[in-house]
């Protein structure tokens, strides 16, 4: 963390460079919204067949009126139906693009810095985001959309599945056996399972694309082959980084929402029109939109660290287990002699 922490200080543009793409995602979602309005509103509106007598209170007439009370309803043709299921799935196929290609910039970014000692700046390229930038549009973005198209596509059918198993348990339709239950259950699990899995291959597979430039599949099986052999590194890096930084973004979070009530409870919203009756709300809000923020700033952090990992055990696999390129904090922390001594003591 303290290497990514001096990454992110020497390449300062990482900080502010999420706003990018999450307000090209914003523009992007405006788009979406009036097509999905203009899809949603191109059925045929058909009246409903009345099957009994019924009667309603005409508000034109203002009088109840027994006719025509059945209501409309709107149908679709197949072609359009499709179209609105497409429009929607490419919807978080384009959302996962936009954060993969997000994830790719930054880890192009800070592989930049590890792969040239982070003391020749004269070898680190340009402003190392836009240049990270530059190398996805021209190389990765195949890559990175094809990745993006996997997590959807799966992402998708364990939506349609799940909806299939709360429409069964609401008719009653669950099996009655504790052998059907049990497959029933598991399958659900394997699903969500295979889901997380695809989702940080693909996470480590965006690395290994900005570190090698290789393929996605390529990347893919060098990301898992690194992991597998470096699995308790890893693992220690990513469990203790994962609490510190959840802790990071509760604080953060918590610090946003007491500056808040602090605010709120001086006099200026005590009385007149600025009297607020309960400052809950508002501090909730506070805090919500903090740990958004933080959320999305701490992704930095993260990316960087897991970047650095992997490149750290990329380049002890090219050198036959002595990393070159390394900090020495970082081979300080994570050479194999110290873990060694670690174990022996």
């Amino acid at each position: 963390m303290e290497v990514a922490a001096k990454v992110i200080g020497e390449v300062q543009a990482l900080i502010i460079f999420p706003v990018i793409p999450y307000a090209i995602l914003a523009i992007f979602y405006m788009f979406w919204f009036s097509a999905a309005l203009n899809l949603f509103s191109s059925g045929r509106v058909i009246q409903n067949d009345c099957s009994t007598n019924c009667c309603a209170y005409d508000l034109k007439s203002k009088k109840v009126s027994c006719d025509n009370c059945c209501g409309y309803s709107i149908h679709y043709t197949p072609h359009l139906t499709a179209a609105i299921l497409f429009h929607l799935f490419g919807c978080y196929w384009a959302t996962q693009f936009f954060v993969a290609c997000s994830s790719t910039v930054i880890a192009g970014s800070v592989a930049s810095y590890y792969w040239t000692r982070g003391e020749a700046q004269q070898e680190i390229p340009f402003l190392p985001v836009f240049a990270s930038m530059k190398r996805l549009i021209r190389y990765s973005l195949g890559s990175v959309a094809l990745g993006s198209l996997i997590v959807s596509f799966v992402e998708s059918v364990r939506f349609i599945l799940e909806a299939l198993r709360r429409k069964l348990k609401v008719a009653n339709s669950m099996p009655e056996s504790w052998v059907g239950r049990v497959l029933f259950r598991s399958s659900q699990f394997c699903l969500r399972c295979i889901g997380w899995t695809i989702k940080s291959v693909n996470h480590n597979a965006y690395i290994m694309i900005a570190i090698t430039g290789k393929g996605f599949f390529k990347a893919s099986e060098i990301a898992t082959e690194l992991i597998i052999s470096n699995i308790l590194r890893i693992g220690k890096v990513n469990v203790i980084g994962d609490v510190i930084l959840f802790l990071g973004k509760l604080c953060v979070s918590l610090s946003s929402a007491l500056f808040a009530f602090l605010m709120l409870d001086t006099n200026k919203y005590k009385s007149a029109h600025n009297k607020i009756s309960s400052p809950i709300f508002p501090v909730l809000v506070c805090w919500s939109l903090g740990y958004v923020v933080a959320t999305l700033f701490f992704a930095v952090v993260e990316m960087s660290i897991d970047t650095i990992i992997l490149s750290f055990c990329q380049d002890s696999e090219e050198h036959q287990g002595t990393a070159q390129y390394a900090p020495p904090l970082l081979i300080e922390t994570l050479s194999d002699q110290n873990e060694m001594q670690r174990l022996t003591q």
